[in-house]
């Protein structure tokens, strides 16, 4: 937690720093409140069901505003993947933390990117499937449902499949892709045998896993990917900084 309280701290004080004035073509208009009473939408990708992102990140939220008392920080979940993605590219967002590949989409939507999460190591995909399925071989999911949080989650769907393809197997055309929402999902559903297999990334496996001790006993790690730069995190380009008046 402290290290997370530490990059919260930093964050701050990259977020007042305001926009790049060379940023010329915004899409939106600043929709700011009296200093008392300002508000920043706050929007995390769903890589955790509702309850869990805001058991997560509400804390966070709640320390920032210590530091900055005229401030409110609101949390706002999404559905699923294509919920968030609408309204991060919408610019509904002030703060956000997509994954990478919604971090570079976000750009083109008025954002900027200020962080990212680290530690780079932990942002890489893994595919997981019953015990008692003994899959040792891509071959055996040739012609099997494969679950997977979302198109576009790019360390649970992107990922994965490269991998998967890269040894000789198209998932799209030779086997069965289940888009199931969120991350849990994907796991319960190679967990209740819907699907012989799931793509998932090492942070929700290890809580799933922890969460669901007697379950995780009849799972098991197949594969995972090589790592890629993990989220980013971006602020919207028109919306006024406050001024940094801690307590």
């Amino acid at each position: 937690m402290s290290n997370l309280l530490s990059f919260f701290v930093m964050l701050l004080a990259l977020l007042l720093q305001g926009c790049n004035e060379t940023n010329t073509e915004s899409l939106y208009h600043p929709s700011v409140l009296p200093l008392h009473e300002q508000e920043l939408i706050v929007g995390v990708h769903p890589y955790l069901n509702t309850q869990k992102t805001f058991n997560a990140y509400e804390p966070l939220l709640r320390y920032m505003e210590t530091q900055l008392p005229k401030v409110h920080f609101r949390m706002e979940t999404s559905l699923n993947y294509p919920d968030y993605e609408r309204k991060l590219y919408a610019g509904h967002f002030d703060l956000a933390i997509p994954n990478p590949y919604q971090t570079l989409k976000s750009i083109n939507h008025g954002y900027r990117i200020i962080a990212k999460v680290k530690p780079d190591s932990q942002f890489r995909g893994i595919i997981v499937a019953r015990k008692d399925r003994h899959i040792r071989f891509v071959e055996q999911l040739r012609g099997q449902s494969i679950s997977f949080p979302a198109p576009t989650a790019l360390a649970a769907t992107l990922m994965p499949k490269l991998f998967l393809f890269e040894r000789g197997l198209n998932v799209d055309t030779q086997a069965h892709p289940h888009y199931v929402g969120s991350q849990y999902s994907s796991i319960m559903n190679a967990y209740r045998g819907d699907t012989v297999a799931a793509a998932t990334w090492p942070s929700p496996w290890k809580t799933w896993r922890a969460e669901n001790p007697q379950k995780a006993q009849e799972m098991e790690l197949l594969w995972q990917t090589l790592p890629l730069i993990n989220n980013g995190v971006v602020v919207r380009c028109d919306f006024n900084p406050p001024p940094l008046q801690p307590k």
